[in-house]
């Protein structure tokens, strides 16, 4: 009877000890894959910017593919005996820190820009980065008239690291300075010369001040099953005219992982004080407060090759006098992945308001009046999808399509006053507002190897709108192509082209007196036709030696006259010649 018990207490050691092993070596086997939290953005119509960009030359894309296998390595248990030899210190590497750009080029154009950065402590990161770049050329306008149109780009800015043992506080002060002059007139040269005296805006100066200050705090601690992304930050923006804007934002991300799902809360708060500026409500100049709030919960599970994120977006604007706005939509996004690695297919839902303050006005178009306050406008909701992968281990794409709702969206106009002698041109825009829907189909492709890194996206767009049936300064295309190619060691070259539509402009002919019984009851529009803006750029760099670098970049290779915005002709060909100090 024991030999029995101990023959059955053996059998069952046996098996318990074979399903544990085959247990365990389930768990080690098994391929796992880490799924990075993509959101598919196509971008908006890319605008060609006002002034010139300077291009860097270098331009470095890592690529690479590692695996790691994990196998026991035999090793013979041999002695052997080797001469002694004397082994001397080693060479001291020392990275660069930081570096020095200077530059000249036609219509008395000097670029300069200086960025130092600390040698890297165990706790601390420090740097400052300054920059300029300004050009005086002359612009031939529509009506070949030729007028100086100086404008200069300013920035100085200091930042820092502090790395805690499972956190980074950032911080960041930020100083710039952007100068243009109105200088734009669309018409032919006699209503040119008539208007010059009357608008008083003409070719006037203008300089954007814009100050900052952030601090941000972010975990790294990847183990930690709460993730926290928290932010504040300060802007105070002015300009020559006496406008000014006030701005305090607070935004923080919170998420919470689980075994198969975590959960996410985005919150944002902000708080606008408005000086000199003619309130889009009541028209009064009157300082006025704008306040808007943000609540974005959000469920997050992925799955075998599915993946899903549902939320919501809560919106609050509240005006100075009392108007309130809400906004509630879906925020949903839905990936398949069909084949890991190579292809996915995404759809998903967005929405929300937009507070057109007024330093992100001024950013997007500059010549907008000065004394303008926008109104919020809102995106009601917006529908994307797509698919995106990669066709090799160095072509990616990615294609989609979007539809969006959006109200009181502001389009830019020009306008004429009709007085009994005289007609006063404002070159400033005004804006006009209606809901205005936008149906757009977009692409991007990239390719990298070794030594080539070539980038290429296009958009096409469909706009239907409620009211208005002169849409300006809209186009029905846009793209644009980045090449960066490393010749040798010591040579990289770079090419860039740009491309917008064909656009339309309109001034508005208003009554300056309201009670003449001559001036027009409805407003009269001139149009004008905005050719398709081409704008091509290349450069070059040379490494003469281990910190010294000479380039060239040219802007507007093409030397086009192209309007961005109407009657504002750009400047021509720009060539640079500088050079860079690595330190």
């Amino acid at each position: 009877m024991k030999i029995s018990t101990k023959i059955l207490s053996l059998f069952i050691f046996i098996i318990t000890s074979t399903t544990l092993s085959a247990q365990t070596n389930d768990e080690l086997n098994k391929e796992v894959e880490v799924i990075k939290d993509y959101q598919p953005s196509i971008s908006d119509a890319y605008k060609i910017s006002s002034n010139p960009v300077i291009r860097d030359t270098n331009n470095y894309t890592p690529s690479f593919l590692y695996n790691i296998y994990s196998s026991d390595i035999e090793i013979d248990k041999n002695i052997n005996h080797f001469p002694v030899v004397k082994l001397s210190s080693p060479p001291r590497t020392k990275s660069n820190t930081g570096y020095a750009k200077a530059a000249l080029g036609n219509a008395l154009t000097p670029y300069g820009e200086l960025f130092i950065n600390t040698s890297p402590a165990r706790n601390t990161d420090f740097g400052v980065h300054f920059y300029h770049f300004s050009s005086r050329p002359n612009i031939k306008l529509n009506n070949e008239q030729k007028i100086k149109a100086p404008y200069s780009n300013n920035m100085a800015r200091i930042f820092m690291k502090n790395y805690f043992r499972k956190s980074v506080l950032e911080w960041d002060i930020n100083y710039k300075r952007n100068r243009i002059n109105y200088y734009g007139f669309p018409g032919d040269t006699t209503a040119y010369q008539k208007h010059k005296a009357n608008s008083e805006q003409y070719n006037s100066k203008q300089a954007f001040n814009n100050a900052s200050a952030s601090l941000n705090l972010h975990n790294i601690n990847r183990r930690s099953n709460l993730d926290y992304n928290l932010g504040l930050q300060y802007n105070y923006f002015w300009n020559n005219t006496g406008q000014s804007e006030h701005h305090a934002k607070y935004n923080g991300i919170l998420t919470r992982r689980y075994r198969t799902h975590q959960l996410s809360l985005h919150t944002s708060f902000n708080y606008y004080l408005k000086n000199g500026i003619e309130h889009n409500f009541d028209s009064s100049l009157s300082d006025h407060q704008f306040f808007n709030a943000k609540i974005s919960p959000e469920y997050h599970i992925s799955k075998n090759n599915f993946e899903l994120k549902a939320g919501a977006n809560l919106n609050t604007l509240i005006n100075a006098d009392s108007t309130f706005m809400w906004h509630i939509s879906p925020k949903i996004f839905f990936a398949y992945h069909p084949i890991k690695g190579v292809m996915t297919v995404f759809a998903g839902t967005d929405g929300g308001f937009k507070h057109n303050s007024y330093s992100s006005m001024v950013n997007e178009n500059p010549y907008i009046d000065y004394n303008t306050d926008l109104k919020p406008s809102e995106e009601v909701i917006q529908i994307y999808g797509g698919f995106k992968g990669k066709i090799s281990r160095r072509l990616s794409y990615l294609i989609g399509v979007n539809y969006s709702i959006n109200q009181n969206e502001a389009l830019y106009y020009q306008t004429n006053k009709i007085y009994p002698d005289s007609v006063v041109f404002n070159n400033m825009f005004t804006p006009v507002y209606d809901d205005v829907n936008r149906l757009k189909f977009g692409g991007k492709f990239r390719f990298s190897s070794q030594r080539t890194t070539i980038g290429m996206e296009g958009n096409y767009y469909i706009y239907n709108t409620d009211s208005l049936s002169k849409l300006p300064h809209l186009p029905e295309f846009d793209a644009k192509l980045d090449i960066a190619i490393n010749i040798t060691d010591k040579i990289n070259i770079t090419a860039g082209a740009s491309v917008i539509g064909k656009q339309k402009g309109y001034v508005i002919n208003m009554p300056g007196n309201p009670l003449l019984s001559f001036a027009p009851s409805i407003p009269v529009y001139d149009e004008f036709d905005l050719s398709m803006a081409t704008d091509i750029s290349l450069g070059a760099e040379y490494k003469y030696s281990k910190n010294m670098y000479f380039y060239l970049n040219a802007n507007n290779l093409l030397n086009q006259n192209y309007q961005r915005w109407n009657g504002y002709n750009q400047q021509g060909l720009l060539i640079l010649l500088g050079a860079r100090i690595a330190f």
